[in-house]
């Protein structure tokens, strides 16, 4: 298969681009993939970057020679560059190189199939108009790879791909969980050495060491109007306009929205918190999406999303981990592995998730549920006690224990 670096790419050919509709609605949203949330901004926003970035002309009906994409599709403006050289005229399906981050993501995403040396994506092509067979063009993420040192019984230690030219297609929420992360990677890795070596100079100077963790408080962008208590840790994160981080809360590697309220004690890592959303005080996020005006009270989190408008309050808890075998979601009726013993579940919009809700791993809640514990389950009623005798719940009434 041919294959086209990013450092010798072909002489590029300016042609058209049809973003095609998959007509895909994705859950517990209920929204085209075009909809969802990467970094707070609608992947729509992202594809329509990515075409600029490329040069091309998106047109409205596919009409050969051009590149056809998925609305599905996130990724950059090098990679649809390194597609359209490889392709040089001819049919053309995009390849994926084998690496980390294609084994990470590539599971749970239809017309994705493994051949030699990587990932075909059959709805990422270049198609000429010829009745020709169409040929591989592999494409390079260019990733970093990150060692994460893991207990044995989490499966030991594991590897993360940091990419610099994400590609994969969103069909699932987990996906946009994984899309999120990848997102991160690529601002940080995209920008350039020119840029990025004075900022980690001055970030050194103002730090005054050479300590990581004191240099990364130096590496925020801070928005207009934010309020951030003295004692509040925030450290290489990107934070909008007017948000608010309380007295002893940390953000880490994260993106947060304007408006948004770290509260006291919050812990969000890795996460992408959207505008107008509320971490509640001692809440803890990690590797989460949450979207605008939702409202994360007091609860744990990983590799969660929750949707806009909807409220998880104290007491409520998503399961995060398998022990024994990968997770499995559900896509088009049929279940699938995503590859890994580690995610949470999703929450649409406008949920209401109450106390003492415990949530399997991988689970999709719809929008507008609200899940509230059994009330006979939860003392309503407090019977005939006597002072030092023990009292049980019975159906929602305290009683006397039998003797």
């Amino acid at each position: 298969m041919p294959r086209v670096p990013s450092s010798e790419i072909a002489e590029f050919v300016t042609t058209s681009v049809f973003v095609q509709p998959t007509g895909r609605r994705v859950a517990p949203f209920d929204e085209p993939p075009t909809e969802l949330l990467i970094l707070d901004r609608r992947l729509g926003q992202w594809q329509d970057e990515a075409i600029a970035e490329a040069g091309l002309q998106r047109i409205d009906t596919l009409t050969p020679p051009c590149l056809v994409i998925p609305d599905t599709l996130f990724t950059c403006g090098p990679v649809l560059r390194q597609l359209v050289a490889g392709a040089a005229g001819r049919d053309a399906w995009l390849v994926l190189a084998d690496g980390v981050f294609a084994r990470n993501t590539t599971p749970v995403q239809p017309g994705v199939e493994p051949v030699e040396g990587g990932w075909r994506f059959e709805a990422v092509r270049f198609v000429s108009g010829r009745d020709d067979d169409p040929v591989d063009v592999v494409v390079d993420v260019d990733e970093h790879v990150h060692e994460l040192e893991l207990p044995a019984v989490f499966g030991g230690d594991t590897e993360i791909g940091l990419p610099r030219h994400p590609v994969m297609t969103l069909h699932h929420w987990c996906h946009q969980v994984w899309a999120n992360q990848a997102a991160m990677s690529m601002v940080v890795r995209r920008t350039p050495w020119w840029r990025a070596l004075p900022r980690l100079l001055w970030a050194v100077l103002r730090a005054r060491s050479l300590n990581p963790w004191r240099v990364q408080q130096k590496l925020n962008r801070i928005g207009r109007g934010c309020d951030i208590h003295p004692t509040a840790v925030v450290e290489a994160s990107t934070l909008g306009d007017n948000v608010t981080v309380g007295p002893f809360a940390r953000v880490w590697l994260s993106h947060v929205g304007d408006g948004a309220r770290i509260l006291s004690g919050a812990e969000v890592e890795g996460s992408t918190v959207g505008a107008g959303a509320t971490v509640g005080q001692r809440c803890g996020l990690r590797l989460c999406v949450i979207y605008p005006e939702a409202f994360a009270s007091q609860v744990q989190m990983q590799a969660c999303v929750l949707g806009r408008n909807s409220i998880a309050v104290p007491g409520s808890y998503s399961i995060d981990f398998n022990f024994d075998r990968d997770i499995r979601v559900p896509l088009d009726g049929e279940l699938h592995s995503t590859g890994t013993r580690f995610l949470g579940s999703a929450f649409g919009h406008d949920c209401r998730v109450g106390t003492g809700i415990w949530l399997a791993s991988g689970r999709s809640v719809p929008n507008g549920t609200w899940m509230v514990r059994d009330p006979r389950e939860v003392v309503q009623r407090i019977g005939e006690v006597d002072a030092q005798t023990p009292v049980a719940n019975r159906d929602g009434t305290l009683e006397p224990l039998d003797p």
